[in-house]
């Protein structure tokens, strides 16, 4: 014991420690050591999160006609000014632009009586020819789809600010699109593919705008660009930057590791560019719940003293370079009241236990 106490000289300025550590001036005073790289790297802030996304996806269909037969749905300018009985339109508006087969006006299944009224039952007539100029009428498709984001960034914290840049990647699972308008006669529509990826690269900003006790509520945005999987053609496509609303609500289970749960809103858009001139806007915002890990890189090192059980920030002396530095006693990821720390946080269960022990001895 004796030895152990030569070896290392242990002693806390507890009058002058708060949880945050020492003020900038008892450092100087006391010459206290902290490695400037690592005061300077534990500004930074490490997040990692996943979780699931529901995109709506929705199209109002404009300057173009939309047609559907038995087997198909195309949609092309309605700059023509002679329709004619025979043309050719555009699929899969939604991703990649593909020029349709010549089809014919003729529906062999067309009655002299409004379709909604028809009192002959007959399976044919619902996927009769049906044909609409959009500038007279609102019509497109909407519908919701899922994704599974995995996202990577990093912030610097100043104050209550925090500024930084990331990275996400999200699985995404396409779904069919119902019509707007004239239900029962227009089939849902189909995306040629199930399933693409989104990968987004974005800038950030954030303000810690309230706390208690261990949580802290952080408002964020995200400003940056997203692109889609080879399922969607690129060069057909315009995007502009996408903007990201969200609540960062972060449990603090020590000064250097957090549990972070975050609802936010995608704000987003893109224009399919049709070969024949016309366009079709996308709108596609998404809500994702999102949860993960938060760390910082420890500013000071543990305590090098197996024995040292004190549970705030304190001071150690090296017994070879004689250098006097702050430490720590607790492991980034053991959750512990910052106030006042958790050395054993179940001390008192087995105390409870030696105490009966004790009394049924007596």
């Amino acid at each position: 014991m004796l030895a152990a106490i030569k070896r290392y000289s242990l002693f806390a300025l507890f009058g002058l420690i708060t949880f945050q550590g020492l003020s900038q001036d008892i450092y100087e005073k006391y010459d206290i050591y902290r490695n400037p790289v690592y005061v300077f790297l534990n500004k930074f802030s490490i997040t990692a999160t996943t979780g699931i996304g529901i995109t709506s996806y929705s199209h109002q269909l404009s300057g173009v006609y939309f047609y559907q037969d038995a087997q198909n749905q195309f949609i092309f300018s309605n700059d023509i000014e002679n329709l004619g009985s025979t043309f050719s339109g555009y699929t899969d508006w939604l991703n990649d632009p593909q020029l349709g087969f010549e089809t014919s006006l003729e529906n062999p299944f067309d009655l002299p009586f409004d379709y909604l009224s028809n009192p002959v039952y007959n399976p044919a007539l619902g996927d009769q020819t049906f044909l609409v100029d959009t500038d007279t009428t609102d019509f497109g498709f909407k519908g919701g789809s899922r994704g599974i984001p995995i996202t990577l960034s990093i912030h610097y914290n100043f104050d209550k600010f925090r500024v930084g840049a990331g990275y996400s990647y999200e699985f995404h699972f396409l779904r069919r699109l119902e019509p707007t308008n004239y239900f029962g006669q227009v089939r849902n529509y189909e995306p040629n593919v199930k399933r693409t990826r989104y990968s987004r690269l974005f800038g950030m900003v954030g303000y810690k705008f309230y706390s208690f006790w261990s949580y802290d509520f952080v408002a964020e945005l995200q400003v940056g660009r997203i692109t889609a999987g080879k399922q969607f053609n690129n060069g057909a496509i315009s995007r502009g930057i996408y903007t990201n609303l969200g609540v960062s609500i972060e449990n603090n289970w020590s000064e250097y590791f957090r549990v972070i749960i975050r609802p936010s809103v995608d704000f987003k858009s893109y224009t399919i560019n049709i070969p024949d001139g016309s366009t079709v806007r996308h709108s596609y915002p998404t809500f994702f719940i999102q949860a993960g890990i938060s760390i910082n890189i420890p500013d000071i090192p543990r305590s090098p003293m197996k024995s040292d059980h004190v549970q705030l920030k304190h001071i150690y002396r090296d017994p070879v370079t004689g250098r006097t530095m702050e430490v720590r006693g607790q492991p980034i990821w053991k959750r512990q009241n910052p106030k006042v720390g958790e050395n054993n946080r179940r001390m008192w269960p087995k105390r409870k236990k030696a105490i009966k022990k004790l009394k049924t001895k007596n």
